[in-house]
């Protein structure tokens, strides 16, 4: 095949790779799934605008953004393929079929408890009627291991396993004294609730073993909470998150908010979800403040279930390459193999060279026979030819046995031991008919 036909070969293969990607982007009818909570929640606030900034960024793309009852049902749907992309908790329990696209944002424990009822801290809950969370989320999850962890017992008569909705309602009618809530700072449920002077928040710390009046340090509470706990984080309410509370930065415990998808979702649309995300989270950032702290580096790291193949190829976009990885390693291998091509074909000529000289001694011999012939007796022309089928013979066995090439020398050889045997046949010939 010429260059020309080579290079127009090319060509059209590429052109028509593109006209493939073009018609399947265009023919793609299948929607994007998203889960992600209740239609009030931040789950559904944020699935929906990064799925319609997926749909902005490739037209071709469909988005359905559902609701659900929190991550538990999130991750089932994942799991069970009723959904493509997921909002789940960073310590939601998953298996294989769950892989992570990027940690979106911290989801921070809030502790609402109405003022009357005391509470100053985790240890005061006993008693008090309390909601834990319902158990399809991931509010409960945490709160269940926290408080095994901090010792702190709520008889069952007095726990209750409700929603957000239906906490904040339980909290407003009477019937809870107090309610965990893990959500994004800014949450409206909880601006809703301390807007009226009934409620408060409470910290997530809990009272020194023998003390009333001292609270263990929250980092080392904390801390110790994560040698439990690993995927807890150091978390706070910061001053005046919520109409004007807390009045000071707040301790509380953190789990990070993750964007999840199939862990056999199309590799294509994985990468270009998350390239989404980070191209548009200046856009992301202003529509919803929790989404402002986006993070390349914070966003996959110290994650719960690995990062799907088309995440990770966006976050190692911009890392060396093998080669230029392994360069210094590649260029000692590429010397030591030059030295030892160079030994190589040294050794080659040296044994070319040792076949070549085999090859002149033959020719020498052949010659000496040549130049005899005028001076041979009619006796001696049998001796020649016999040395002739003797050195044709030798030369054609060392062949065999490779001592010889079988390369233009050993033509010119046979050649010569030809005209040499055509030489005598003359001679003897000629004495004949003397």
């Amino acid at each position: 095949m010429s260059w020309t036909n080579f290079l127009l070969a090319l060509i059209g293969g590429i052109l028509c790779w593109v006209v493939w990607i073009v018609l399947a982007d265009a023919t793609r009818t299948d929607p994007v799934v998203i889960s992600t909570g209740s239609e009030q929640g931040i789950y559904f606030q944020v699935g929906k605008e990064i799925g319609d900034s997926y749909m902005n960024r490739h037209q071709a793309i469909r988005c359905e953004v559902i609701p659900s009852e929190g991550s538990h049902q999130n991750v089932a749907r994942l799991q069970d393929g009723t959904a493509d992309v997921a909002i789940v908790q960073n310590d939601a329990v998953a298996d294989e079929r769950v892989r992570s696209l990027a940690i979106l944002y911290t989801e921070v424990l809030h502790l609402v408890c109405r003022k009357d009822a005391d509470v100053e801290c985790l240890n005061d809950l006993t008693g008090h009627s309390t909601s834990l969370g319902s158990r399809s989320g991931g509010t409960y999850s945490l709160v269940e291991e926290l408080l095994r962890f901090s010792r702190v017992e709520i008889p069952a008569e007095h726990q209750r396993n409700l929603g957000f909705s239906q906490s904040a309602e339980a909290l407003r009618s009477g019937d809870l004294d107090a309610a965990f809530f893990l959500v994004g700072l800014g949450s409206e449920i909880i601006e809703d609730l301390i807007a009226s002077p009934e409620f408060e928040l409470v910290p997530i710390q809990i009272r020194a073993v023998g003390s009333e009046g001292t609270f263990v340090s929250e980092r080392a509470f904390i801390d110790g909470f994560r040698t439990h706990y690993p995927h807890a984080k150091v978390a706070e309410i910061p001053l005046m998150s919520y109409e004007g509370s807390p009045t000071g930065p707040m301790p509380s415990v953190g789990i990070g908010a993750v964007l999840a998808c199939r862990a056999d979702w199309d590799e294509e649309l994985a990468n270009d979800l998350v390239q989404t995300i980070f191209a548009h989270r200046a856009v992301l950032g202003r529509k919803i403040s929790l989404l402002s702290g986006l993070d390349e580096q914070s966003s996959q790291t110290q994650l719960q279930f690995p990062l799907h193949r088309g995440a990770e190829a966006y976050f190692r976009r911009n890392e060396p390459g093998f080669l230029a990885e392994n360069a210094e390693s590649i260029g000692v291998l590429i010397t030591v193999a030059l030295l030892l091509a160079s030994g190589l074909h040294g050794i080659k000529k040296w044994i070319d060279q040792r076949r070549k000289n085999r090859v002149d001694v033959y020719y020498g011999r052949v010659q000496q026979i040549l130049d005899s012939i005028g001076h041979q007796r009619v006796s001696d022309f049998g001796a020649a030819l016999l040395d002739l089928e003797e050195i044709e013979s030798t030369t054609c066995q060392e062949l065999i046995e490779e001592r010889l090439d079988a390369d233009h020398s050993f033509v010119i050889l046979q050649n010569m031991i030809s005209r040499c045997r055509a030489e005598i046949e003359r001679a003897e010939t000629a004495t004949g008919r003397t």
